[in-house]
């Protein structure tokens, strides 16, 4: 004799993964170098997952960026990877 099934979800259908919650975005810090590195944080979401590495790093990078910045001066601007020489060595 067969057990029943008292099962809420039909045996065709099974259930898929549970939703993903994502946090509300960053509050301003006050610091611009910082908020637009945390601005980045809410393209995660949209992207695919193989990406998520990439944009964590990006947003990493960005924040280092900030905490070498000097209070007040303007930001360094950025070098381009495929150069790796100083400015006075080009």
């Amino acid at each position: 004799m067969t057990e029943p099934n008292n099962s809420l979800v039909p045996q065709d259908e099974s259930p898929g993964p549970p939703e993903v919650q994502w946090p509300d975005a960053a509050n301003p810090t006050g610091d611009p170098l910082v908020d637009r590195a945390l601005a980045s944080l809410e393209d995660v979401a949209a992207a695919p997952v193989a990406d998520h590495g990439e944009l964590y790093a990006g947003i990493h990078d960005s924040l280092l960026e900030a905490l070498d910045a000097e209070p007040g001066l303007p930001s360094a601007p950025q070098t381009s990877s495929s150069d790796p020489r100083p400015e006075g060595d080009r």
